[in-house]
């Protein structure tokens, strides 16, 4: 794996196609040949993509785990076993192995997806239909492992646009493939392309088969998530009404919204993760890190738990410690399904997220609505507390009140660090086992561009390293 490229397809976790994937039955492999052979093949091939995403060293675990370990959601146990310290710390150096686990996991399922994206148009047995399907799948695909990338390791992208990126990769390159890093602008501005191309052909098409796949509203919302970053107010408000209207798509009642969190998906699930006992990755697993029986090693700390009111239904998040652990208080969002520790989904995007963009939206566009704002944040507030007043918060108030309850409403769903670092506010990092920050991050700081692995810097030398 000497360079970016060499992760092609090493190998292919693939299924016959279905709706769900804990339904589904592995092939082997398929070679990279055959994948495109036969629309079945196809099909498989794009299943064999979005299992990609399950791996622990991604949103498995490490990823999501990432939007929050290297801030103040946190508490490292004095017990860790020294998983995340470089974020809870923020010491990330190029050598760190989550950091290098990230970046070749990312380039190795893009260039699974962009297999499909350039060879879908020449299955022999396939409709356009079934073409505009698949491709519009996997582009969406292609925008969300970019977006991710770029949030790693550069700078957010307002006032930093021109500087350097990642390298948004579209093919399926030779060995000899020696990437630069396009800026910023340039990974947003193919992000859009990608997903307003995707929207387009699952238009077309007009199949449902999410939640365990992208449909047209799950492209609509991650794209809502990516203008929201790019400070497009207007766009992110009207792209998360679009999908707060769809039929299908409910907020969860306070009286269900507990027994939810073990349940495969939800009136709320937009694009899940779904995992079986067959293949969960058990002690790399995401509740595994934060339950007491499991490593316990990311805790919820006194003053975040404070945030929530009394009667809150989301106090059913925390959990308190046994034993000897009893002064500390244990994340529960992955309650562990079927009693399994670490068997839970992962709903990568959810109906809450967008009622909570379109209330900061509606605050930030040019003639603000903030009557909008207020009934968006009512909705989420008062599920959780059905005697919370209504809101008569307004401007930077309204805003700071929505910040707070998406902090609250979406904590351990890896969005916290990278909303601070989107708004350009300073990141109090992870706190001790006696509740002090490790340190806080100002804006701006280098250190919120996170170093290219220095495998890659000695593989390719056209790759620039960031400042750190």
């Amino acid at each position: 794996m000497k360079k970016l490229i060499i992760l092609l397809f090493s190998f292919a976790v693939v299924f016959t196609s279905c709706n769900k994937f804990t339904d589904l039955e592995p092939y082997d492999y398929i070679p990279e040949k055959d994948a495109m052979a036969n629309l079945a093949n196809a099909n498989a091939s794009l299943v064999g993509a979005y299992a990609g995403l399950r791996s622990y060293l991604y949103y498995g675990r490490n990823f999501v785990v990432w939007g929050d370990a290297p801030t103040n959601n946190v508490l490292v146990s004095p017990s860790n076993s020294n998983r995340f310290l470089g974020q809870a710390q923020w010491s990330i150096t190029p050598s760190n192995a989550d950091l290098v686990d990230l970046w070749n996991t990312c380039y190795s399922r893009l260039l699974r997806v962009n297999n499909i994206i350039v060879n879908v148009d020449d299955v022999p047995d396939a409709t356009d239909a079934n073409k505009d399907q698949i491709k519009g799948e996997a582009l969406a695909l292609r925008a969300l492992i970019h977006f991710d990338l770029v949030r790693i390791f550069a700078q957010t992208y307002v006032g930093n646009a021109t500087s350097l990126g990642i390298p948004y990769v579209t093919t399926v390159p030779l060995p000899s493939y020696q990437p630069e890093r396009d800026t910023v602008n340039t990974v947003y501005t193919n992000i859009i392309t990608d997903l307003d191309n995707a929207i387009t052909l699952l238009a077309d098409a007009a199949i449902n088969r999410g939640p365990y796949h992208f449909t047209l509203a799950g492209v609509k919302a991650l794209k809502a998530r990516v203008v929201l970053t790019m400070g497009n107010y207007a766009l992110a408000k009207t792209l998360a009404e679009e999908v707060i209207a769809t039929p299908r798509f409910s907020l969860l009642t306070n009286s269900g919204y507990a027994a939810s969190w073990s349940a495969e998906t939800t009136t709320e699930s937009i694009f899940t993760l779904a995992h079986s006992s067959n293949d969960y990755a058990a002690t790399n697993a995401l509740g595994y890190i934060y339950l007491q029986p499991g490593y316990g090693d990311l805790r919820v700390p006194p003053a975040f738990k404070a945030l929530f009111d009394a009667g809150d239904v989301r106090q059913c998040f925390f959990i308190a410690g046994t034993g000897t652990q009893t002064t500390y208080t244990f994340v529960r969002k992955y309650p562990a399904r079927e009693g399994i520790i670490g068997l839970d989904n992962y709903n990568m995007i959810r109906l809450s997220e967008m009622y909570l963009i379109a209330a900061e939206a509606a605050c930030k566009i040019a003639t603000p609505d903030e009557t909008a704002a207020q009934l968006y944040l009512d909705a989420i507030r008062q599920r959780a507390l059905p005697s919370a007043p209504a809101a008569t918060e307004t401007g930077q108030d309204l805003i700071d009140a929505i910040l707070l309850e998406k902090r609250k409403e979406l904590c351990y769903e890896g969005h916290y660090y990278f909303d601070q670092k989107r708004l350009q506010l300073p990141i109090v990092s992870a706190v001790n086992a006696a509740g002090v920050p490790y340190k806080t991050i100002p804006y701006p700081s280098l250190l919120l561009a996170n170093p290219i692995p220095q495998r890659e810097m000695d593989a390719n030398p056209n790759m620039v390293q960031n400042p750190y």
